[in-house]
């Protein structure tokens, strides 16, 4: 069914294709070919790809779409009227199913995300709320964990007594605050008590290389003595059957085939990454009893897919009595100090204190530590500067050491770089397609890089697609060596061999890849490196974001260099992500208001 206002706005490049079919598919199952069904329909569509598990009409609703001129969108009131009467929209809790749900609150979903919400929050509610005895002996153990001498082991042992007391036990906090420790305690703890038999904990993430990065440090934790403590592996002779090997979730849900996971606890890593519909899967295949551990950075960037699970769900802890007790923020810093510039413009970021971060980047730290600086970048022919100097100053060195060498050696070392550049754009004129290209392109002047060899020495790659084959995931990152017979392969550092030896892939057996001096700082998300250069783009992007800017500054661990101006900077700390969702009202027993006063943009991200 063809509705002219669908059509002008797809013309207009306002909507994508899918928004525009659908917005004519809901039409034609009105039966009236209403356009304020047609156009809440296409922007609903528009706004799940955009993230938001729903379109908020209070919102937008009156507003001119797209701003500041484009033509006004229907007044709330009749908006609400002509869907409700509408065959293609259900009532929220009504048996039917129709492509579209409308909710009490005007938000407007599409089906699958609105059953997702609903299955999310029931289960999660489940889980707070089912009634758990604490182990008999839980208190002598949390004292031998986290001494109450040390005030700094007040949260991480309330997070201990959380996943003793509750199925459901969040853990979030920033980078360098303890969520491994902490989790590796609880992990022993559950193990000790009886709570969970050690062969049935299972370690899961979103991305492969979250995954491995949960699963070494994990393994480290519990082997590791700490202040004078015995290893917790040493202090719990029942560890020796913990496999200690994580997966993404993804792979672990396929496992399961469909049916409950064979686990008693499951520890799920980078939550925050984690969007709607994977948390319902999660949810629907925990079995009767087990517990589930969410440890995230509620600060940090949602998941790319729709919605913001995590961020919900700490906000929904602060304030709803059912998930309080379930509910822990980490806050001492192991890792970045008060007085370093890391730490105070996540901090300053966090708060959204714009005039913060920028005193934070000119006065210099107070003390040895973390570094962080802001260079002038405003310009595509500056960014171009920048790809080509670094070029020559940091990936050109480090393909002319690849090149000396065969590896990895047996113990795992190799031609990993410890600096990584992250872009807050894919595409565009400061994108991180745009710097690849120019990286490569400077790299075959200096006869570093052949297009007749792809697979050079010191070449990143990045896997685009899952492969089950290879057992390789989308963002796992690997680097082009030579093996001691001159074979190209491509070793993947961050994971391990079934052997446990280097992780060695033929490029012939790759999936979809790319070459990557640069990542977006989605990709990033569960990396940490060395030193890290940040690339925000216009102060105009809506794309950097204040939680952006601070994901990106703490994937650092010593030194971040920001390229972009202050303006940039300051825009970016201002303009908070927002994301319609229902999910935060459906774990809170007595709901606030439904407009937060900030009103999402709906040109989306």
């Amino acid at each position: 069914m063809t509705v002219p206002l669908l059509d002008e706005l797809f013309r207009q490049s306002h909507i994508a294709d899918i928004d525009r079919h659908f917005g004519a598919l809901a039409a034609e199952i009105d039966g009236r070919a209403r356009p304020e069904v047609a156009v809440a329909a296409a922007l609903a569509s528009h706004s799940a790809r955009s993230g938001h598990a729903c379109l908020s009409l209070s919102e937008v609703a009156g507003r001119a779409w797209p701003e500041p001129a484009g033509e006004p969108l229907p007044a709330f009131e009749p908006w609400i009227e002509a869907l409700a009467a509408s065959p293609a929209v259900a009532r929220a809790g009504a048996e039917e199913r129709r492509p579209l749900v409308l909710d009490r609150r005007g938000r407007l979903y599409l089906e699958r995300f609105w059953t997702a919400e609903h299955e999310t929050a029931a289960g999660l509610l489940r889980l707070a709320e089912a009634a758990v005895p604490e182990p008999e002996g839980a208190e002598t153990a949390l004292d031998r964990l986290f001494p109450r001498s040390d005030v700094r082991n007040d949260r991480p042992r309330s997070a201990a007594r959380a996943a003793l007391r509750h199925r459901l036990c969040v853990v979030s906090g920033g980078p360098g605050t303890g969520k491994t420790t902490t989790v590796a305690a609880i992990v022993s703890l559950l193990v000790e008590l009886g709570v969970a038999d050690p062969g049935r904990i299972a370690l899961a993430a979103p991305t492969g290389k979250a995954a491995a990065r949960l699963q070494e440090a994990a393994r480290k934790e519990l082997q590791e003595e700490r202040e004078g403590r015995a290893a917790l592996a040493a202090e719990v002779p029942a560890m020796a059957a913990f496999p200690a090997e994580a997966s993404t979730v993804h792979r672990l849900l396929a496992r399961a085939g469909g049916g409950p996971l064979p686990v008693d606890a499951l520890i799920l890593d980078e939550a925050s990454m984690v969007d709607l519909t994977v948390m319902a899967r999660v949810l629907a295949a925990l079995p009767e009893g087990a517990r589930l551990v969410l440890l995230g950075d509620a600060s940090q960037l949602a998941s790319v897919q729709p919605g913001s699970v995590f961020a919900d769900l700490c906000r929904a802890g602060r304030e709803a009595a059912p998930l309080a007790a379930c509910v822990t923020e980490l806050v001492h810093n192991w890792r970045f100090r008060e007085t370093g510039g890391i730490g105070r413009i996540a901090a300053a970021a966090v708060r959204g204190d714009a005039a913060a971060v920028l005193t934070a980047f000119e006065e210099p730290p107070a003390e040895a530590g973390d570094t962080a600086e802001l260079r002038p970048l405003t310009e595509p022919a500056a960014f171009e500067r920048l790809a080509r100097r670094l070029a020559d100053e940091r990936f050109a060195p480090h393909l002319r050491a690849a090149r000396e060498r065969a590896g990895p050696a047996g113990g795992g070392d190799g031609p990993v770089q410890p600096f990584r550049v992250l872009c807050a754009h894919r595409v565009g004129p400061f994108g991180a397609e745009r710097f690849n290209r120019l990286v490569e392109r400077r790299l075959r002047a200096l006869g570093l890089a052949s297009a007749n060899d792809p697979f050079y020495p010191g070449r990143p790659i990045l896997v685009t697609r899952n492969d089950t084959r290879t057992g390789l995931s989308n963002g796992d990152t690997g680097v082009a060596v030579r093996d001691a017979d001159g074979r190209a392969r491509v070793w993947f550092p961050e994971l391990r061999a079934a052997g446990g030896g280097p992780r060695l892939v033929s490029p012939a057996r790759l999936p979809p890849h790319e070459s990557f001096f640069a990542l977006t700082v989605h990709r990033a998300q569960g990396s940490e490196y060395e030193e890290v250069a940040v690339v925000l783009g216009p102060a105009e992007s809506r794309v950097a974001t204040r939680e952006l800017l601070y994901t990106a500054v703490t994937r650092a661990r010593r030194r971040v260099v920001v390229h972009g101006s202050g303006e940039s900077v300051a825009a970016a700390v201002e303009r908070a992500t927002a994301r319609s969702s229902g999910l935060h009202d459906a774990l809170t027993p007595v709901a606030g208001p439904a407009d937060t006063g900030k009103r999402p943009s709906l040109h989306g991200v």
